[in-house]
């Protein structure tokens, strides 16, 4: 079994070297400028603009060789897409690009699933499409008919998918580790760590039981708004690698020409899906965190659906609180404001050159607001602030990232259908709304119940922890732990001088243990041991040698 598991650790690993060859080879070539004469590299460079540089033909690279090596890396791509402070600005809008179309499985395949998981599909529907509606790389889509009349979709899982999920997310925890004990920047990057984070996340949205939770509670949150429609899930016909749910008929909002053909009012469709949209996120602080033109369909001017709730963010109270915040502080300019905010939110770290930053942060609040007083344009927003995560390693959170571009997609879809359309003639009145929604009793009192209990009540205890503290620091009963977390560089540094120390202690028992038994030849049994205590007296002055060679390589190689 562990040799079968080591073989197709050898096939992947040789895969994705093949990949990142290819691709730096590619790279030398450019950045020689003799790609002009390879007529294949011609090709692929007319992807590119005109004006294209070294780093636009790397993230491009970097999301073709995502793409290349399928499901774990386009996720991993478009995971590293939130995280500004490890990559430029052009990496990211490139990941952002990422999407993992493929081929769809055979039916057999379908077939196999759903008897392991809720029954034959002849036993199950009295209609089912053998053809997907969509496919994926992790999953695909058909249409079916229950027995009890709903027509619904089927999501199945790709067979072996998890498997294949957990030998990359082995690998590339392997590579992480690999990384951090010789590149001082992965270690500041904490590569293995963003790896686990990583692994956690891609292993929710194969779980389609915690998609089919997402898409009730969603469903719950608009059961009273009869312009919004969301899919109800059949829990019977649903596990961690079935999801059955309600089809909504509509129309993609990217069809103008069918908007056009109904007669439908595009500007009054734009209004209507950024303000559910932002209901989502200022209301609720739950939202499809991946919105795009095929998840948001039009049933008719006046209602409108989402689905495909794999991917979704949640915003805390605190969290929306931060968000409006910052909005807030860039609309009026205030600098302040905008800098506490990212200290409560934990985005700036404490060694930062906090003058150069803010002289940035300032330039950046006036380049977003110079060309339309008054108005945000968050899209602007966002540039600037990625620019700014990269250049001063800004730990922005992936639910701030994952809220602002799910934002930006709306604002696009609604210009597309509305030239004029402004998401800021929206998004205020909804403010308002919801600050007067924080303003009455029934939330004032949540929010001091819960200030009380989180704050506020463990006060209460102080006086006798500080009594207790003092009369055990008189009777000297005063017990302190310390816990001392190194750097892993530092521990790798300790272990080494421990071992050294060892050794010398070794080394020097070894030569006087030597010199003892020459000192004391005449005896018969002393005699028979002479020869040892000489060969030891010459190794042990060698041993030395090539230990403090050893000491003087590692300070030219820490």
């Amino acid at each position: 079994m562990r040799y079968r598991r080591r073989i197709k650790h050898f096939k992947r690993y040789r895969q994705i070297l093949r990949a990142l060859i290819r691709y730096g080879f590619e790279y030398l070539i450019i950045s020689m400028g003799i790609y002009k004469i390879i007529p294949l590299l011609k090709q692929r460079l007319k992807r590119l603009p005109p004006n294209f540089t070294i780093e636009s033909y790397l993230a491009l690279s970097m999301r073709e060789i995502m793409m290349e090596l399928g499901p774990t890396f386009v996720k991993l791509g478009q995971m590293l897409s939130t995280r500004p402070d490890m990559f430029p600005p052009m990496f990211i809008m490139e990941l952002e690009k990422l999407q993992d179309k493929v081929d769809p499985f055979p039916y057999e395949q379908v077939v196999q699933q759903l008897e392991k998981e809720i029954g034959h599909p002849q036993e199950i529907f009295a209609d089912f499409t053998p053809e997907p509606l969509a496919a994926a790389s992790i999953g695909q889509v058909h249409r079916a008919v229950l027995k009890t009349g709903e027509t619904v979709i089927v999501k199945i899982q790709r067979p072996g998918i998890d498997q294949q999920v957990d030998v990359d997310l082995e690998i590339l925890y392997n590579l992480a580790r690999f990384l951090e004990k010789r590149v001082e920047r992965a270690r500041r990057m904490e590569l293995a760590a963003f790896v686990d984070e990583y692994a956690q996340l891609l292993r929710r949205e194969l779980d389609y039981d915690r998609e089919a939770k997402n898409t009730d509670r969603m469903y719950n949150n608009f059961a009273s708004n009869p312009s919004v429609v969301i899919p109800r899930v059949f829990w019977a016909y649903t596990t961690g690698r079935i999801l059955t749910e309600e089809y909504i008929e509509g129309i993609k909002l990217s069809d103008i020409e069918e908007i056009e053909a109904r007669n439908w009012d595009r500007r009054k469709i734009s209004i209507l899906g950024a303000e559910s949209f932002l209901t989502q996120v200022m209301i609720h602080g739950f939202f499809q965190s991946d919105p795009h033109q095929g998840n948001m369909l039009l049933i008719d001017e006046e209602t409108i659906a989402f689905i495909d709730f794999g991917a979704a963010g949640f915003l805390s109270e605190k969290r929306l609180l931060n968000l409006g915040e910052l909005l807030m502080a860039i609309d009026n300019r205030d600098l302040d404001r905008f800098i506490a905010t990212m200290m409560d939110m934990g985005i700036i770290d404490d060694g930062i050159d906090m003058d150069n930053f803010q002289e940035d942060l300032a330039d950046m609040i006036e380049h977003v607001l110079s060309s339309n007083i008054g108005k945000v344009n968050i899209k602007k927003i966002r540039e600037e602030i990625l620019e700014l995560a990269f250049r001063y390693k800004l730990k922005i959170p992936t639910y701030l990232t994952a809220a602002m571009k799910a934002i930006i997609t709306v604002e696009g879809v609604g210009r597309k259908l509305d030239p004029t359309f402004d998401l800021d003639t929206i998004a205020k009145p909804m403010g308002k709304r919801v600050f007067q929604e924080r303003m009455k009793p029934g939330n004032i009192y949540k929010h001091i119940r819960r200030k009380y209990y989180q704050d506020y009540r463990p006060l209460g205890t102080l006086p006798r922890n500080f009594n207790q503290l003092v009369r055990k620091t008189g009777e000297g009963e005063l017990n302190v732990n310390i816990r001392v977390d190194l750097h892993p560089l530092m521990k790798r540094k300790i272990t080494r001088l421990i071992g050294r120390l060892s050794a010398s202690i070794i080394i020097a028992g070894w030569l006087v243990a030597s010199a003892m038994i020459i000192q004391a030849s005449g005896r018969e049994v002393i005699d028979s041991l002479y020869p040892y205590g000489t060969a030891g007296f010459i190794l042990a002055p060698i041993a030395l040698i090539l230990l403090i060679l050893s000491v003087f390589q590692s300070r030219n190689n820490p």
